[in-house]
Order: structure tokens, then sequence, then C-alpha cells
């Protein structure tokens, strides 16, 4: 086995083999299991290998702070609602892995927490996703790796370092087998900002195997026009993706009605619906097999184009709104002037790594962890070096 390869169940990923497809349900079931269901078996029709969910609470993602992500095409709805709404019930997990496993697909998540992280190793999942937006949660990462599983991380929003001590935290604590997806964490994200070319460069700097998570869908991502949802991941194959993360969807315009009524469908501008994913596996696979793929239009060569773009290790104009709701440290409950501060990570505590930013970075949260405060603290201030009394 090549030291760069390794297995999720019986699937080997990496060089020489086929590229690993992974259709991300998200918050698309919208609430009913059916769908959730429905979306399963498109997947598997579709040809992909995974099938993958998201893990949290809303209370665990966040707390009822009021808080709007600003500059994203969530900034409608609060973030404690839009996580109500969104997120998928625990207790479907063990139905829909069953479902899965009927459809010789594999099903694992991205937890969002460490409850989620607990709860996942009780339904014995084969491996584990971070999201971008978890990449900056160093308590998570540890939890992850604490499980020894393989580990698929997404490096959307991220500068050089903020990957690479996603990377070294992962690794110190003893994941073995790890992938990096690049990803441009725009929603949607724009051809012109895929950067394609940073894919040779993690494997180099960082090892394989490699991939993409994708969010690009439209040509004209502002007015929500012209759909081209193989373009990214089929280009992104031929600059060596060993796997390709998609979100799938049933319905754009169903999805698109309701987001517009904060109803659900907040994933609609960058999911995928089956036919576009059945397409995007075939043309991968004719890659795979040593044909030449042609693209039918003159847009679709134009677009193809733009998406290999230049080695890129920073955010993108498209990404700096949405770093403003990756998580950071908050003071969760409140605190007297004078008593220890505790971090809670799943357990009890009065700071916590929530979302969104604003906070101390969690890579603090050891050192905060028992020093006390330096005043009366209110549940729902973002934690700050003020707040703590060092002496």
């Amino acid at each position: 086995m090549n030291m760069n390869a390794f297995k999720i169940e019986d699937r080997l990923i990496g060089p020489g083999q086929p590229c690993y497809i992974i259709a991300e349900i998200s918050c698309n079931h919208e609430g009913d299991i059916n769908e959730a269901k429905a979306i399963i078996d498109a997947a598997s029709e579709a040809g992909a290998d995974a099938v993958k969910l998201q893990t949290y609470k809303p209370e665990t993602m966040t707390r009822n702070f009021g808080t709007r992500p600003k500059g994203t095409i969530w900034e409608n709805t609060d973030l404690f609602s839009l996580y109500q709404k969104a997120h998928t019930p625990w207790e479907w997990y063990g139905e829909l892995k069953r479902y899965a496993d009927e459809r010789a697909l594999h099903i694992f998540s991205s937890p969002f927490d460490e409850t989620a992280v607990d709860f996942l190793e009780t339904q014995n999942v084969p491996a584990y996703k971070i999201a971008s937006f978890e990449v900056v949660d160093t308590k998570l990462l540890q939890k992850v790796a604490a499980t020894g599983k393989p580990v698929i991380i997404s490096n959307g929003m991220t500068d050089y370092l903020e990957l690479k001590e996603a990377v070294d935290t992962l690794r110190n604590a003893g994941v073995k087998n790890l992938a990096i997806l690049h990803c441009n964490s725009g929603y949607p994200a724009a051809f012109d900002e895929a950067n394609l070319n940073t894919i040779p460069a993690i494997e180099a700097l960082f090892g394989g195997p490699v991939g993409l998570s994708d969010h690009t869908l439209f040509a004209k991502p502002e007015s929500y026009e012209a759909p081209l949802a193989h373009i990214t991941a089929v280009e992104a194959v031929k600059k060596g993706a060993k796997i390709i993360e998609v979100h799938l969807m049933l319905d754009r315009a169903k999805a698109r009605s309701l987001m517009e009524k904060n109803e659900g469908g907040f994933d609609w501008p960058f999911s995928r619906e089956p036919a576009e994913l059945k397409k995007t596996i075939d043309m991968i696979r004719a890659i795979e097999a040593g044909k030449t793929v042609e693209y039918e239009t003159e847009l679709e060569r134009k677009t193809a184009a733009i998406t290999h773009g230049s080695v890129c290790f920073e955010p993108t104009k498209r990404e700096i709104a949405s770093r403003s709701v990756r998580p950071s440290l908050w003071v969760v409950e409140d605190v007297k002037a004078g008593s220890p501060l505790k971090f809670c990570g799943g357990k009890p505590g009065n700071f916590d790594s929530i979302r969104p930013g604003g906070g101390l970075h969690i890579r603090y949260a050891d050192q905060l962890d028992g020093l006390s405060a330096s005043r009366d603290l209110k549940a729902g201030e973002p934690l700050e070096w003020d707040m703590v009394r060092f002496a």
C-alpha cells in the first residue's frame, strides 16, 4: 500500500485508485428523513462512494445570542435559528446508516463539537470529516484524532499557517490517515476563485491523498444563473484530486423557494441535483479510463480554464465574510470576578468553542482553563484577554 494511501472501510483511497466521491447531505433533507433517504438513493444511482451527514445540535454549534452572519447568504436569520432548522436529528443516524449500507455506500459525518464525536463513536463511523469552519477548532481536532479513524479535512478560508496548525494538531494527536481537500468557502464559490493549482501544492507540502470540496455551481454566481456543476470537480481530478465532495439535493427550485421564505433550503446555491452529480461522476470515470472528455459549449470551456487559477494559501475575496462565522471562544455562563474559567468542550463549563468568531482563538483554551475572571462576565460575551486575571 502506498504510504499516502489509506482505507475507508473496504475502499482504498490514494494514488492509482479511482476518485472517492462523497455526496454531502447537509441540511438538504429539510427535516424529513424520507428526503434524506431519497438523497441517499440519488447518490447511489449517480455512482457515489459515500454520503456524509453533519452532526451537531443548535446549542452545541452556537448559543441563542441573536448573532447574524453578515455578508453571507444566511445573513437574514440568526445562527441559532439557522441551525435549529438545518440540523440532522441524531436519532436518524442508525436508520440512515442501515439505509446507506444496503446501497453499498459508506456513511460518515462532520462533527461540530466534542459531544458529536462521542455520539458518532457509538455509531461506529469509518472516518471523520472536518468542515472548513472547524479547521480552527483545535480542541475538536484533538478529540477527533483520539478516535484513531481516518480524517478528511477541508482548507476553506484558511491561510497557510492555519492549515499547517490544523494538520500538525491532527498528526501530533495521532492521526495517521489524513486527506486534505482544497476548498473555497464562498457560498456559492466563484469559478475564478477555485485556484485548483493549489491541489498539487497541498500534496507536495503536506502529503496525500488530496482532493476537492466543491461549492462552485453558477457561472454567474451573483445572479444564480448558468449552473455548471460538473466543471470544477472534473478539472480537479485532472490536477490529481483523489477525493471529491459535493453537496447533493433533489430539487433546486423547491429549495430556493424554501430559503426565500426562511424555512429551509439553506444550501441550495451550492448543491447539485442528481443528474448533475451523475454527469460529474460519469466524466470523472471516463477520465480515469483514459478517455478524452470534451466540454460541449464555449462557456464550459472558458469556465474550466479559469478554475485553475494560482497556488493560493490565503482566503479569497468571497471567503472573507465566511471567516467571521468560524468558531471562537465565548463566555457561555455568567462568571463572577475572581471565579475560575472552565472550558466546556462537551462538559459543564463557562466558556466554550462556538460560532461565530469574535472571541479568542480556540488554540488558547487549555492555557485559559483554570485561570480566573478579571471582572464579572456575562454569557454571550466573546472571551477576550482583558477578561482574564493572570496574576
